[in-house]
């Protein structure tokens, strides 16, 4: 049982530091470029450059990407305290935000529906 458990905490470990790597060598990326891009981003787009070369393999940061899919809604509650707390201003601009909510989302879905495109073949 012992020997299980610790398999188990040591592959967490090890997937959440190869998270922590790519999230903080993200990081350093947009410090020293100063671009206007969040750090976390250039983290996501290099992690999945690993697991696309297979320089990573994907069993290496399942572990901790299951648990956070598994609890992914936790990370929704602050957002919806926010919008609670910007109700004013979410009435006077709500078309605003409606219409570019849906452009954003038709852009989102044509770039990635042409991206898998690109890349399957």
């Amino acid at each position: 049982m012992k020997k299980n458990v610790f398999t188990t905490v040591t592959l967490l470990a090890r997937s959440a530091g190869i998270l922590l790597f790519f999230l903080y060598l993200g990081k350093g990326i947009q410090f020293i470029s100063h671009l206007p891009i969040p750090g976390s981003i250039f983290g996501l787009l290099l992690l999945f450059l690993g697991l696309n070369l297979r320089l990573i393999p994907l069993d290496y940061v399942l572990p901790t990407g299951s648990f956070l899919l598994n609890y992914i809604t936790l990370f929704f509650v602050p957002v919806g305290v926010g919008l609670l707390q910007y109700s004013d201003l979410l009435s006077t601009h709500w078309l605003t935000i409606v219409v570019s909510s849906v452009i954003s989302t038709i852009a989102t879905l044509i770039s990635v529906g042409w991206l898998y495109q690109r890349f399957a073949k």
